[in-house]
């Protein structure tokens, strides 16, 4: 294994850090959740949509009107359903504790995912909801196919009734032959009833069962926005308390110091590469002129972590910068 590769392991399996190793997991939940709520708005759009259309034509470009502001309005109540959830979560993790402003933002945010869940899970069963079509084929499909064996079956009944009967057998025996037509014709229909109905049942039943997933899918969108927002509110809450208790640290400090003498040193960056360095008692000028807390030791242990890292060079008589100054400065950050 390639020794730079096994620091890099090293530093990454060994070295925690909550803000460097959640970094990728909190922007995937964060902007992923957005495109829950492209679908959600997607979804309620159909729902709206079907009500507006049976307001009735008030003047010309009703429908693109409503279109435009049903996809604004909910753009804008997507936004503020995650900027309230955010906040929240936000407020929640800072004072960990149930206050009555927090039980409103739980209210509020209960209200506004329950509106969000309720249109769009309503639009969803509108774009998939097929029962009336089916409902009209198959009174369509049955009343066409009824009517051609009514055609069929009421000639030839017709044609029986019509013969003329001699004896009072003949009139039985033409009877006969009539009913049995009818009970043909009639089982005949009832059979084709049947198949058609059954058929339209099975397709009812997988609509019934789309609309079972569209719900668990809404649901899951639902969820993934929440997800995303609250780890994006966490992950924030969190860096931040981190950084705060490392501000408290010795190493923290001193890294502090090294970075605001290293601005003086390179004269808030005027000072070039191969540039002459300045001396110590101009630095020393310097950080009391800057109202600097800073002693002559610190000042001392600065000036020989610069050559130690070979930030400058040269003799005890003359020394240049050997680097830029952001070059110099991400080496200190790094080696502290």
């Amino acid at each position: 294994m390639n020794i730079n590769k096994f620091y890099k392991l090293k530093n990454d399996l060994e070295t925690f850090s909550f803000e460097k190793n959640f970094n990728p997991l909190s922007k995937t939940l964060y902007y992923f959740s957005f495109l829950g709520n492209i679908f959600l708005i997607l979804f309620s759009y159909f729902f709206i949509k079907d009500v507006t259309n049976s307001i009735p034509i008030l003047f010309s470009g009703q429908g693109l009107f409503f279109s435009i502001f049903i996809i604004l309005f909910m753009t804008g109540y997507e936004l503020f359903k995650r900027f309230a959830f955010e906040q929240l979560t936000s407020t929640i993790l800072r004072l960990r504790k149930f206050t009555f402003n927090i039980v409103l933002g739980v209210l509020a945010s209960f209200i506004l995912v329950t509106g969000s869940f309720y249109l769009s899970l309503n639009g969803a069963h509108r774009l998939i909801d097929t029962s009336e079509n089916v409902q009209t084929t198959v009174d369509s499909n049955i009343q066409n196919q009824s009517d051609s064996i009514n055609k069929y079956y009421n000639k030839e009944i017709e044609f029986y009734r019509s013969q003329p009967a001699k004896s009072r057998a003949d009139r039985k025996y033409r009877d006969s032959i009539v009913t049995s037509l009818e009970q043909t014709r009639d089982s005949k229909i009832a059979i084709i009833e049947k198949k058609v109905t059954d058929k339209s049942s099975s397709k009812v039943d997988k609509v019934k069962d789309n609309e079972f997933a569209f719900a668990i899918m809404v649901f899951f969108l639902e969820l993934i926005i929440l997800i995303g927002v609250a780890f994006s509110a966490y992950y924030e809450w969190t860096s931040y308390a981190d950084m705060k208790q490392l501000m408290t640290t010795a190493k923290y400090k001193q890294l502090e110091i090294n970075l605001s003498l290293l601005k003086l040193y390179y004269q808030n960056g005027r000072k070039k590469e191969q540039d002459p360095t300045i001396s110590r008692s101009k630095l020393l000028a310097l950080t009391r002129a800057a109202k600097l807390n800073v002693s002559q030791s610190d000042i001392n242990a600065f000036l020989a972590l610069c050559t130690e890292l070979e930030i400058v060079t040269g003799n005890r008589r003359k020394k240049v910068y050997n680097m830029s100054y952001e070059k110099a400065k991400q080496i200190i950050e790094t080696n502290d």
